[in-house]
């Protein structure tokens, strides 16, 4: 708001505008952040406001030739600038957005971790031990960690025993295990 303010005092000294348009199309924009939303929509936000300002200016620098005072007093870019408030494409920017569903639940990770086990899983995991040994392969994951992380962001394993109730006897909070 100071921000806003000081700009139309230098609009004024510039005379560009006098301080009181200024100040009417600054009311225009904080009265829309003020105005009550229908329900499932969320007010303007301060980031609308600025793009809407923005926005303003960029059609008011596209459209006007002369913008300092004109010789008879008026100011050709203050009235041009209050003029816009009644304009639909940028009254636009001020439209109350809809408001964002907060999630209910845990997050859902992409496909194939998010599917549990399989029906028969016991009698197809006889059939694949058969084969050869379990060189290279990580320990089956505990059923309480399905469809939770396993790896930190960085790639680092995470040890199952501190994630379940169990917990892991091999190091103390916070530090590392062998595990992870």
């Amino acid at each position: 708001m100071q921000a806003m303010t000081r700009r139309g005092i230098a609009f004024k000294f510039a005379k560009l505008m006098t301080y009181e348009q200024h100040t009417t199309w600054l009311n225009f924009l904080m009265q829309a952040m003020q105005r009550e939303a229908p329900p499932g929509y969320s007010k303007p936000s301060l980031h609308q406001v600025m793009l809407c300002d923005k926005a303003a200016f960029t059609r008011l620098g596209a459209s006007m030739g002369a913008v300092r005072q004109l010789p008879d007093g008026s100011y050709p870019l203050g009235l041009k600038l209050l003029e816009l408030r009644s304009d639909p494409s940028i009254a636009l920017y001020l439209a109350p957005l809809v408001r964002a569903q907060s999630s209910q639940g845990p997050v859902q990770r992409p496909s194939p971790y998010n599917q549990g086990p399989k029906p028969n899983s016991a009698a197809n995991n006889e059939k694949k031990r058969k084969g050869k040994g379990k060189k290279g392969k990580s320990p089956p994951m505990p059923a309480e960690l399905w469809n939770k992380w396993h790896r930190t962001g960085s790639g680092d394993a995470l040890c199952f025993g501190i994630n379940i109730l169990k917990g892991c006897d091999q190091a103390k909070d916070g530090e590392k295990c062998a595990k992870g």
